[in-house]
């Protein structure tokens, strides 16, 4: 190929060529590649968009013979830069030029010069966008595409969305831009987002100018599955379809909103694609100017990524760790579980538990994970093998010896986890530590059973283990630097998110779930239906509901928690005696058929059980002073008609509740940082994830506003009183987040 020169056909001040590379074939068709000098500084996704459609549009002159167009991605596998987007999105002229672009893509489009799009390796939907400017597109065997955005509070922008489900049937759109599906090449050109596949990169070029010429002179092409939403329209279904998506989409999300929104649109048929993509660009402008969408982004990506970072070394000299053998005692529910993690991990996992029949049954959990996952396709039977030949099930202490790490997760009993953790230390490798997988007792307390107690850790795991992303890093008192280091890297090993915390009963998630539990039962014991308590917890965004999440746990379980606690406030000993009482009724939960639901034993299928004992006033007033308003409830109907101001404060109350709780653990140094804090809340207890967690929870209501609302609260029980700092911090106007920083800790002075 000989370099082609652009000053031939346009002066270099309307189009700066030393962005990109072009060069020319004797077919005079022209491959664009973006400099890797420039595509390293390009921090602004907008501004390198219009330097490479106004590329695009002068090359389409057809006074320049040219027969055809193929270009790589303008953007490289750099991280997206939410930051940057962020300010940007804060101009006034944000939305004018995103939908400038997005006006010269649908020129592109429309372009009589066939243009294609090539791309190797995983793609996001920010370098996605560009490549769906073009008439054709071909990727590798290499190609991933995924669309992560919805999660993090934003959608699919600049083109991606509206593209997107031109290109693909309905189903496949909302899979890829709200499910966040991970198309690899072959689902990729299945469902029409690829038009072909080759083997390899260096294929790439020739298959495409092979395309361009086979292309009617002067036409443009028709390949793709453009006409995959024309179909949709006319099934009878769509509107099913669409309804369904809705129902399961967290429509909380700012981003998730809009992206259905512009789904639907496109769908209907009503607007031309011109008018959607000015529709995205306003959609896209608004998410990202939206407090929510920042706060999601700053929790779940930012957060997430810091947390995954391994700690420094205390010492130059302290090896990285690393692990072969990890030692599990417990094959119960969360035993089970992690060995499944560990084995998945690739180290061996050594299961132990009281007799090998039940060590043996934990490491079946491993066969059953296995075989759901080789059911869905994410899962070779091969890797299935290698897991289960990793895992060793055994009833002896012995075959812990040499173990990297012993993991302790037996019944939450004192006695019992202090046996367990003096007998196995013994066992481990020179350089080991030995952690408890403890849901509230205190880690120091539990140290005290070991020789070496700067060696012994809390590593809270979450059920199901498999499934649940976070990991609770509790520090004792006597907990060195290189154990904490050492349970990080275990714990990333694995997969998981670490969060890290100080010592105190329940730490830092249990204490805040119980808080929850905890609001849910006082409501229900003042006579809210429980029907609606449950309801609104859901409407506000929790992952699980109180009631139904006391059931899964089991009554017994919960009072037995209570009975770990030093002391019980008011509240809590209300809490407790009522859950006695209805333990002493047989209503234990989910395993005994009937709790606050009641189950049916063939079907599984569960109804809410209203407590007759409790009288649920015809009408209850809430005490949130002028504001005060009425509920009319009737269970005898199984509805409950209710006044939006009375939800709307039984929603507060639930995410209120945990938050200032979550505060008390901030002012009290069990948590360290406010970050931590949302990452814990969302990924471990079900926190509502479209408030970015507990803390930016506060920041979005207003801390003055959040101090109004506790007091208000007050007379519901001693969960409500503040501590003195958090009204201090609310008279100053304080925010735990500026933007994407935080504001904590405290300046002196």
């Amino acid at each position: 190929m000989e370099p082609y020169n652009p000053l031939n056909h346009q002066s270099k001040d309307q189009i700066d060529h030393n962005l990109f590379n072009l060069a020319i074939d004797a077919n005079a068709v022209i491959r664009i590649t973006t400099k890797e000098g420039y595509r390293k500084q390009a921090t602004n996704p907008v501004l390198l968009l219009e330097k490479f459609g106004a590329l695009l549009l002068s090359l389409l002159d057809p006074t320049k013979n040219i027969q055809g167009i193929i270009y790589h991605c303008p953007f490289g596998s750099e991280v997206v830069d939410y930051r940057a987007l962020f300010e940007a999105a804060k101009s006034p002229d944000f939305t004018p030029r995103i939908q400038r672009i997005l006006e010269w893509s649908a020129t592109i489009k429309q372009a009589k010069i066939p243009v294609v799009a090539v791309l190797d390796g995983a793609v996001n939907s920010l370098q996605m966008a560009p490549m769906l400017w073009a008439h054709y597109i071909m990727g590798t065997t290499r190609t991933k595409i995924r669309c992560t955005d919805c999660s993090l509070g934003i959608f699919p922008g600049l083109g991606t969305t509206v593209y997107i489900v031109q290109r693909l049937a309905l189903e496949d759109a909302a899979a890829l831009l709200i499910k966040g599906a991970s198309y690899n090449h072959e689902q990729a050109l299945a469902s029409g987002l690829l038009d072909a596949v080759v083997q390899d990169s260096s294929q790439l070029g020739q298959r495409a100018v092979d395309w361009i010429l086979t292309q009617p002179n002067g036409a443009k092409s028709t390949e793709g599955k453009s006409n995959a939403t024309k179909q949709q329209i006319n099934t009878t279904d769509t509107d099913q379809m669409l309804a369904v998506l809705k129902k399961k989409a967290n429509l909380k999300f700012p981003g998730t909103s809009a992206c259905f929104e512009l789904i639907a649109a496109n769908i209907e048929g009503k607007l031309t694609l011109e008018e959607l993509l000015q529709l995205e660009a306003v959609h896209y402008t608004s998410v990202l100017q939206n407090p929510l969408s920042l706060a999601i982004i700053r929790t779940m990506y930012y957060g997430v990524q810091a947390a995954k970072r391994p700690l420094e070394a205390s010492s130059i000299h302290e090896p990285a760790p690393e692990f072969k053998k990890i030692g599990i005692i417990g094959a119960g529910m969360m035993g089970a579980g992690i060995a499944f993690e560990v084995a998945r991990a690739g180290l061996q996992a050594v299961l132990k538990d009281t007799k090998v029949e039940l060590a043996r049954r934990g490491k079946a959990y491993t066969t059953k994970c296995c075989d759901k996952l080789i059911a869905m396709g994410r899962m070779a039977a091969t890797q299935k093998e290698a897991m289960e030949a990793l895992i060793e099930p055994t009833d002896k202490v012995t075959a812990l010896q040499g173990a990297d790490a012993i993991i302790e997760a037996v019944f939450e009993q004192v006695t019992l986890k202090n046996a367990v953790i003096h007998e196995s230390e013994a066992m481990l490798a020179s350089n080991g530590f030995v952690a408890s997988n403890t849901t509230s007792l205190p880690i120091s307390r539990l140290a005290l059973s070991c020789r070496l107690p700067e060696n012994f850790i809390g590593m809270h795991f979450f059920s199901p283990v498999d499934r649940m992303p976070l990991v609770e890093i509790i520090l004792g008192k006597q907990t060195s630097q290189q154990t904490l280091n050492k349970a990080k890297a275990l714990a990333l090993k694995l997969g998981k998110t670490p969060i890290v915390v100080h010592d105190s009963p329940a730490f830092f998630t249990s204490r805040i779930f119980f808080n929850y539990l905890l609001e849910a039962i006082t409501m229900l014991l003042e006579g809210i239906p429980a029907e609606l308590i449950e309801k609104e917890a859901l409407k506000a965004g929790f992952a699980v509901s109180p009631l139904a999440v006391l059931d899964e746990i089991s009554l017994p379980l919960m009072v037995h928690v209570y009975d770990q606690l030093p002391a019980l406030s008011n509240s809590q000993q209300r809490t407790y005696n009522y859950l006695s009482s209805l333990i002493n009724q047989g209503r234990t939960g989910r395993k005994s058929n009937k709790g606050f639901y009641t189950y049916d034993a063939q079907t599984g299928k569960k109804a809410l059980w209203q407590d007759s004992n409790i009288q649920v006033s015809p009408t209850i007033t809430s005490n949130n002073g002028a504001n005060a308003a009425t509920i009319d409830a009737t269970i005898d109907s199984n509805a409950v008609q209710e006044n939006n101001t009375f939800t709307e404060i039984i929603q507060k109350r639930l995410l209120h509740v945990m938050a200032l709780d979550s505060y008390r653990l901030l002012d009290e140094g069990v948590l360290d940082r406010p970050i931590d804090g949302d990452i814990g809340s969302i990924l471990g207890v079900g926190y509502a994830a479209h408030t970015g967690g507990v803390f930016s929870h506060i920041d979005q209501t207003g801390l003055q506003q959040f101090v109004q609302d506790c007091k208000s609260f007050s007379p519901y029980g001693e969960q409500w009183q503040m501590p003195v700092s958090l009204i201090d911090l609310a008279s100053k106007n304080f925010t735990f987040y500026d933007g994407f920083n935080s504001n904590w800790p405290l300046t002196k002075g």
